[in-house]
């Protein structure tokens, strides 16, 4: 049987681990409720989640045969897991804290759930505290996020305000209203499907208020999906159990997946379905089912398998590199085969290793992440490393588009590869498509091609960060009858789009903060002085009892400490919030590329030159001759 997979999000500290804890000793899936002040809740299961009171990875339990909850983490540090889990969701709880209100975590949140198109209840919790006003709070909701949240408190529901906030929404149910007849039931569980409203409810987790009205609607409104009969599945997360197997955590999305089945040709051992710590073991699994199986060793978070896309990834990139410094005692080579199994497990810390150097690179989201997985890698490998002082994770991008040319012809090896390479707006990341006709090359050389343009982060030409903001189309390509094999093609596509990045002009991207702060009345033009100098933006949203509410964007390499210093020349009064929203071009480029002082032709593992071949020996054609020496006219 399906169920409905609902996951719950929420900025830190809105009592999302708490309302997990009341939705599942509600529905009777636990006997005692637990909290996180006594480090005994049920899902926050982890020695670290239970020390530092926050969700660190996403769990699953069952509340009932019909829903499925997965909790998520909310500090913004691990936004990349919550966001993996996006891709399975079938519905979210979306929590906001009554005192706080939309932070700017929350607004991050909201726009993932429209872009994943996620149906979504909102619960505003803690309505228990002081000077908490319903009415207020839901004015805020339809002003900040959308008017089509609606409060379907059991006071509310079937009135005739009810009815006309329903209707509003949709221009069917309008003008149906209009001639008398009310939304159904049917109407509103297609609405709500639709993300045409949003239910609203309000509540104490703490104090179990509202916990049964969260779950009657969840039941009552929220539609199951419908599945196919073919076969297909999405990983969402890899973990590792106590006995270290790799788990691989996924979605069914169509068929049914049995034991011993076979996902591109690795056969699956053992399906558990968890909750909490436990799993138990099944022989099948229907769709519409989330499980753990046992036995795959390539999959990644984000794969799909069989007749089903994975939904695009909505991920988060940190914007800092850092050193790993290998503590005495520890070789390279093991460290970096722990830090793999720990990239599996969290892809965004994008591990990279110098050769030339013998450095190990990885990326971090903040502070918090950083202290988790130096504590991780003590309690499970006891090792104690550091990390180097933090850079700016630059990117790059092309403005104007272009052909790279690649060609790969030593003595028994052919291959040569067009690429159209066009810039893309602004967050799009990278593209990669084919519209050869199969007689000009065959379909499994194109695909080939295709997965060499996917297998790897490809180096740009300024600093040598990764390319992004892309589309790179195969337009031409030949291989030989007798002499090609599978690696050629690998030479040719990275020689290709490399002497098309040489060819084409580039530009410099840098991380852009987003933020929200809260500052003193007397201190806003320093606010925005400095702002102003750091080539920030800044917008006054509200002005309330001395405190002034700002929004804006600022480079990340320009923020620094300033959250210190902000909270010196306020006295402690103002404070701010970051969270990394994107790239932008980079504001001071110039000076970025004079201090990194990259030169392409030096990098000798990402070659921009070809080879051809000539009375049996292979030559090399430097990148801008290539074009000259080309096979492939066209």
């Amino acid at each position: 049987m399906s169920t409905l997979i609902t996951g719950i999000l929420a900025h830190v500290d809105a009592g999302k681990t708490t309302l997990s804890e009341s939705l599942l000793y509600t529905a009777g899936s636990i006997r005692t409720l637990g909290r996180v002040e006594q480090k005994n809740t049920f899902l926050d299961n982890n020695s670290i989640e239970r020390e530092r009171g926050i969700t660190i990875f996403s769990k699953q339990a069952k509340l009932n045969d019909r829903i499925t909850l997965i909790d998520t983490p909310g500090h913004v540090d691990f936004t990349a897991e919550t966001g993996r889990t996006l891709s399975v969701l079938d519905a979210a709880i979306l929590l906001i804290n009554a005192s706080d209100g939309i932070q700017s975590h929350t607004k991050t949140l909201w726009t993932m759930l429209k872009r994943y198109e996620i149906p979504t209840v909102i619960f505003v919790n803690k309505m228990d505290m002081p000077d908490t006003d319903k009415d207020k709070i839901l004015f805020k909701l339809q002003k900040i996020l959308s008017p089509a949240i609606t409060d379907f408190s059991k006071e509310q529901m079937f009135t005739t305000e009810f009815f006309e906030q329903i209707a509003s929404n949709d221009d069917t149910t309008l003008e149906k209203y209009l001639e008398g007849t009310k939304p159904s039931s049917v109407d509103i569980r297609t609405l709500i499907s639709s993300r045409k409203i949003f239910p609203c409810l309000f509540g104490s987790a703490l104090k179990m208020e509202g916990i049964e009205e969260l779950l009657h609607v969840l039941g009552q409104w929220f539609t199951i999906p419908k599945y196919d009969d073919d076969f297909g599945c999405t990983v969402y997360k890899i973990s590792r159990d106590r006995q270290n197997n790799r788990l691989t955590h996924l979605k069914i999305t169509g068929g049914i997946l049995r034991v011993k089945d076979f996902l591109e040709d690795e056969k699956i051992n053992e399906i558990r379905i968890y909750s909490g710590e436990k799993f138990q073991q099944v022989k099948e699994l229907k769709a519409g089912n989330i499980c753990t199986v046992t036995g795959l060793s390539y999959s990644f978070a984000g794969k799909s398998y069989g007749s089903i896309k994975a939904k695009e990834d909505f991920s988060f990139e940190p914007a800092l590199i850092y050193s790993v410094i290998i503590p005495d005692g520890t070789t390279t080579s093991r460290m970096l085969q722990i830090l793999k199994e720990l990239e599996d497990q969290l892809p965004e810390i994008s591990l990279d290793y110098s050769e030339q150097t013998e450095e190990i690179f990885v990326k971090l989201m903040g502070q918090v992440q950083t202290e988790v997985i130096k504590q991780l890698l003590r309690d499970e490998h006891k090792i104690d490393i550091e990390f180097g002082e933090g850079r700016i994770a630059y990117k790059e991008t092309i403005l104007e588009p272009v052909i790279g040319i690649g060609h790969y012809e030593p003595l028994k090896h052919y291959a040569e590869v067009h690429l159209k390479m066009s810039p893309l707006p602004r967050g799009s990341g990278m593209r990669f498509i084919s519209n050869i006709p199969v007689d000009s090359l065959d379909t499994n050389w194109q695909r080939l091609i295709l997965t060499h343009l996917k297998e790897k982060t490809h180096a740009g030409i300024l600093t040598g960060s990764p390319i992004t903001d892309m589309e790179i189309e195969v337009v031409a390509g030949r291989a030989h009858l007798k002499h090609t094999e599978g690696g050629d093609f690998r030479q040719s596509t990275y020689r290709a789009i490399r002497q098309g990045l040489m060819k084409s002009k580039s530009t410099l991207l840098e991380p852009i903060y987003s933020y929200e702060a809260v500052i003193p009345e007397n201190s806003i033009g320093r606010f925005m002085n400095d702002l102003e100098k750091m080539s920030g933006t800044s917008s006054l949203d509200e002005n309330k009892d001395g405190l002034a509410v700002l929004h804006g964007k600022v480079p990340v390499s320009t923020m620094k400490n300033y959250i210190n210093e902000i909270r010196s020349y306020t006295k402690g009064q103002g404070n701010i919030s970051l969270e990394v929203s994107g790239y932008d071009i980079c504001h001071d480029e110039k000076e970025v590329l004079e201090e990194i002082n990259y030169n392409p032709d030096a990098d000798l593992s990402n070659p921009s030159s070809s080879v051809f071949c000539s009375h049996g020996a292979g030559f090399v054609v430097n990148w801008d001759l290539v074009d000259s020496y080309r096979h492939i006219k066209t």
